[in-house]
């Protein structure tokens, strides 16, 4: 049987965990729905639907999750998704992206199978997985790969390290420099930086929605400061402005590349070389040889970057998000 439930319903049935639910009980501004399948007083299964703010035509389906172990879970996903589809339907949307939890600020993408010595490689906390049913399911239920993405990992960085000296010590001499992010000491002050460089780098991604600060600190922050160190830092214009940060992290033996944003005045000035430099010095003073650039989007200017490390690539992992048109 499948169900729609309202918002304390999915905070107690549907989410998995303490994250979950205080994402789920946040007062978004857009509209959204959760469905369930529940047999014999069990859920099976789940799928959240939610309308664009920024494009009413547009609408997401995520957080899909199906029990394997059913005899028939093929067929309860596609209840599921259909149950979505008619719920977004009636909300206006003409075309559905997928997986996507409410929005790219948070989980989305699907794993793609993979092709380089992708399966050898260790499984990352921050990878998009699923099992291969739900790829099939929604494919099979006419979804289409409308964006794909790639984390790639490179070896023997103190050869690639070179490549990108002279950018590093032009934006020195320009000067521009860097610095710790420090939410411990200054908390206020960094997240005031992090919010407007985000706004300001992501307005015209793709899928982008109006950012939201209140969610931005209230949801991802907690996230991201686990994991700051060292590694992740802030670029500075010549007067000592914030206009740019690297967020990177180790984890097994890689230095992680996480999200690399400059504000778009700043783009093209060879800025982005002069903070990986910089990354890439840091993982050689700890002596971390191999690093990962996460979750890059095909195509994207950040792309180019990593064609100086194309002749130490290890392993490539792929990412898709998929699209349907509702209404022909």
């Amino acid at each position: 049987m499948i169900l729609e439930v309202s918002i304390e319903d999915a905070c107690l049935k549907f989410a998995k965990n303490e994250s979950e639910r205080r994402l789920i009980s946040f007062p978004f501004r857009f509209k959204r729905a959760h469905f369930v399948c529940e047999l014999e007083g069990r859920i099976v299964g789940r799928i959240s639907a939610n309308l664009s703010e920024r494009d009413p035509t547009r609408g997401y389906v995520g957080m899909f999750e199906m029990d394997l172990s059913l005899q028939d879970s093929e067929g309860h996903a596609k209840a599921l998704i259909q149950a979505a589809e008619q719920r977004l339907l009636s909300m206006g949307v003409e075309e559905v992206y997928g997986p996507v939890n409410y929005s790219t600020l948070f989980q989305y993408r699907f794993e793609l199978p993979r092709s380089l010595n992708g399966s050898k490689e260790p499984v990352f906390f921050w990878e998009p997985s699923q099992p291969p049913e739900y790829l099939n399911w929604f494919l099979g239920a006419h979804y289409e790969l409308a964006d794909e993405y790639h984390s790639r990992a490179f070896a023997e960085l103190h050869q690639i390290l070179p490549k990108s000296e002279g950018r590093f010590q032009a934006a020195l001499t320009a000067g521009f420099s860097t610095r710790v992010i420090d939410m411990k000491g200054a908390p206020e002050r960094e997240l005031t930086a992090l919010a407007k460089i985000n706004r300001g780098s992501f307005e015209e991604s793709f899928l982008a929605e109006p950012f939201d600060e209140k969610a931005y600190v209230a949801l991802i922050v907690p996230q991201f400061y686990t994991y700051l160190s060292e590694f992740s830092f802030f670029i500075l214009n010549p007067a000592g402005e914030e206009i740019g940060y690297f967020f990177l992290f180790p984890e097994h033996d890689y230095l992680i590349w996480k999200t690399l944003a400059i504000l778009p005045e700043y783009q093209g000035a060879g800025l982005a070389s002069f903070g990986i430099h910089h990354a890439l010095s840091l993982a050689k003073m700890h002596n971390i040889s191999k690093v990962v650039s996460a979750l890059i989007r095909k195509g994207a200017g950040s792309e180019q970057l990593l064609k100086r490390g194309e002749d130490f690539l290890i392993w490539e992992h792929r990412y898709g998000v998929f699209k349907k048109r509702l209404i022909a």
